[in-house]
């Protein structure tokens, strides 16, 4: 289908599409859109686009070479997920590449994918659990044979779960634990951070900043660089963040969308402090300034610029998750707290936020996690740990 483009970015130019139709599975494919100057152009692109398609489609059955079939099924699903994501699935076409070799579809069955996934486990010395490597091979395995059950096989060679199925109970690596900050050590880090804001210039602000956002809110860091100063908002009388897009530090581009959202949906924050709001209003004022004076402009209203580097600051490129968690490591190191063997970076302040919301009489978890972007129940598996601070109570209590 060529179109020509009235206004947006493209406007004057004709846009080309395919909507191609899967033989096997029936369903309709994705297919990254392109443009040409003129309908001449656009046409030469369209025949190009559906041979490419031809070259690829999935007209599969079950003496097809099972890594051949899903090296193509990842590479034609790159248009539709995020650049983060197409890696780990491409990093699973290059393992099965490996180990399977030139296997048929028909020859996979379920003893053969657990025998891969133990002597995966054994070749790599990697842990069994719930967000480790071997359930992301497994879980795109089963995936790419979901579509195509009922037509190319008669049932998924990769049960549901996989990992209860193929391996013991004492297989199981404990996951490393996310640190949780105690109400005491987050008056700390927030005085810390203020102290520094104070005694440095709004060049050095913006690390800070971002920490003490994440502080009160436990955003996901890829949406603490993606603010822009409009996501200040006020709800109900109390300042919040509403925010709909978020960044990725290995594609170095902003995403366009939140985590697991369609595009254009937005969530409200927690509430925030005046004090910090006050903060970002200032921090808006002095980064004016600064970029007047160097000559830069902030055409996106981005609130992380990196006004370290001119360059990614023209580039509209924000401050890194690294930078972010050096410095929270900094501060900690000064204020003497360590992780004890938990992880403790950006994330533990969505943790510790998500724990404390679990923990707090008469809070509506529903609202507690829409407030933090998740799903009621990775909010309650996944975030919600045992609070130290209540734990503590609850000692107290027991002992009195």
């Amino acid at each position: 289908m060529i179109k020509k483009m009235k206004t947006g970015k493209h406007a004057g130019q004709y846009q080309v599409r395919i909507q191609p139709v899967n033989k096997v599975t029936g369903k309709r494919e994705s297919w990254p859109i392109e443009y040409a100057k003129n309908m001449r152009d656009a046409k030469a692109v369209e025949r190009k686009m559906w041979a490419d398609y031809e070259d690829g489609m999935q007209l599969w059955d079950g003496t097809t070479v099972f890594a051949d079939a899903f090296e193509r099924y990842v590479k034609q699903r790159k248009s539709s997920i995020s650049p983060v994501t197409y890696r780990d699935w491409s990093n699973s076409a290059a393992e099965f590449k490996k180990y399977f070799q030139n296997a048929k579809i028909k020859d996979i069955n379920e003893r053969v994918v657990e025998k891969f996934a133990h002597d995966f486990v054994r070749k790599h010395k990697s842990t069994v659990g719930r967000a480790t490597v071997i359930a992301h091979r497994l879980a795109h395995m089963r995936n790419f044979f979901k579509e195509i059950v009922g037509t190319v096989v008669k049932s998924n060679p990769v049960p549901e779960q996989f990992l209860d199925k193929f391996f013991r109970k004492s297989d199981f690596s404990v996951s490393k634990q996310r640190y949780i900050f105690s109400n005491d050590e987050l008056q700390s880090i927030k005085e810390q951070i203020q102290l520094g804001l104070n005694n440095t210039s709004v060049a050095n602000w913006g690390t800070r900043l971002a920490l003490w956002i994440d502080l009160e809110t436990g955003m996901r860091p890829g949406e603490v660089q993606a603010l822009r100063f409009d996501n200040l908002v006020v709800e109900d009388e109390y300042p919040t963040f509403k925010i709909n897009d978020s960044w990725s530090d290995y594609a170095k581009a902003f995403n366009g969308s939140l985590k697991a959202r369609p595009k254009g949906y937005s969530r409200y924050c927690l509430p925030i402090s005046q004090s910090l709001a006050d903060f970002v209003e200032l921090y808006r004022s002095e980064q004016q300034n600064f970029l007047s004076r160097h000559g830069l402009k902030n055409p996106e209203n981005l609130m992380f610029l990196n006004l370290h580097d001119y360059k990614t600051c023209a580039n509209n490129i924000p401050i890194t998750q690294r930078s972010m968690n050096e410095m929270l490591k900094k501060i900690c190191n000064k204020l003497g707290i360590e992780g004890h063997g938990a992880q403790l970076s950006m994330y533990s302040f969505r943790h510790t936020l998500c724990t404390k919301l679990a923990n707090k009489p008469g809070m509506s978890y529903p609202w507690a996690a829409e407030r933090m972007g998740n799903s009621l129940a990775i909010f309650m598996r996944v975030y919600v740990k045992s609070d130290r601070d209540v734990n503590r109570k609850m000692m107290d209590n027991w002992m009195a």
